[in-house]
């Protein structure tokens, strides 16, 4: 077996495993969604993770499909830029869902008399500026001239 049978195997497993890892998000995600009396604060920061690992293990899927098998469509000096934005804003992204939970936890043991971190308003206004921050942090990324890279 050569070094390139190597890769393509190597790249085959991850492609697997990654596949698997959004299969399992879908599936622990379809209870929080549709049964009603999951929809607590805490399922939904868990909701929280599962979009964000499917999200990731779709999103580097597709990039070690066309990595591997469309390298010649891929990386284009329009894909330049973007590519390397969505290689930052993906990659922590379920780091930050899962410190999101870890923070909404400790402000429901310290703060146990304020209901403001039981609500889902509370949830939704965590999640939504979880994605919005990792949107906008690697966003000077994207202000980069593609021919210089």
């Amino acid at each position: 077996m050569d070094v390139k049978q190597t890769i393509t195997i190597i790249i085959i497993v991850r492609i697997t495993m990654l596949g698997f890892v959004s299969i399992a998000a879908c599936l622990y995600s379809i209870p929080l969604c549709f049964i009603q009396r999951f929809h607590t604060p805490a399922n939904l920061l868990t909701l929280n993770v599962c979009i964000a690992a499917f999200v990731s293990s779709t999103y580097w899927m597709i990039f070690y499909v066309m990595d591997t098998y469309y390298n010649h469509i891929m990386w284009t000096s329009q894909s330049c830029v973007v590519i390397p934005y969505l290689h930052n804003m993906l990659n922590s992204q379920e780091l930050y869902a899962v410190c999101l939970v870890s923070l909404n936890r400790l402000f429901t043991m310290v703060y146990k008399n304020k209901a403001l971190y039981r609500t889902n308003k509370w949830v939704a206004t965590c999640v939504s500026a979880q994605w919005t921050l990792r949107a906008l942090i690697p966003s000077p990324a994207l202000t980069t001239n593609p021919d210089v890279i």
